[in-house]
């Protein structure tokens, strides 16, 4: 499964989110924040499958969340983010 995470930081620490499936992580360093991604992915994944929503896994972050995820702060005029592909391997 090829999914998008998107990290920036954030004063003291790193966020992490996965556009895909609207699952976030955060972590003091930025290897830190995409490991716990990777950890909220599994569990998250796991758990939907366990209750049976294996067909609903996929569901994207709304607009407005990306939107606020991406700027927090209205007066600064540039970010810094990236955009890493994950590529996470389920049966």
């Amino acid at each position: 499964m090829n999914l998008t995470c998107l990290v920036k930081k954030e004063e003291n620490q790193y966020a992490s989110l996965c556009v895909e499936l609207d699952v976030a992580s955060c972590g003091t360093t930025e290897t830190e924040a995409i490991n716990g991604l990777k950890d909220a992915i599994d569990t998250y994944i796991e758990y939907m499958r366990d209750e049976g929503y294996g067909d609903e896994i996929l569901r994207p972050v709304p607009m407005e969340e990306l939107r606020d995820f991406l700027f927090t702060d209205p007066q600064v005029k540039e970010y810094i983010l990236k955009a890493i592909p994950l590529d996470m391997e389920y049966a």
